[in-house]
């Protein structure tokens, strides 16, 4: 089975014509939208994942291990 994938790229985004009709029906700016977009996505790497957090916490304190592990 094929992996598929249901995530737009900001520069997909911004060439989808229902997008386009969307924001123009909003009176939002393609570049307004295209600099929210950028935002966001320079937030999202910026995140740690929890799972990143736990492992940095074990690392740096092994008595923060569970008593199982």
């Amino acid at each position: 089975m094929s992996k598929t994938r249901e995530d737009l790229t900001i520069t997909e985004a911004l060439r989808d014509p229902l997008i386009a009709m969307v924001l123009r029906a909003d009176g939002v700016k393609l570049d307004d939208f295209k600099r929210l977009l950028e935002t966001a996505a320079k937030k999202r790497e910026q995140r740690t994942s929890p799972v990143g957090k736990f492992l940095s916490v074990i690392s740096n304190n092994p008595a923060a291990m569970c008593s199982y592990c």
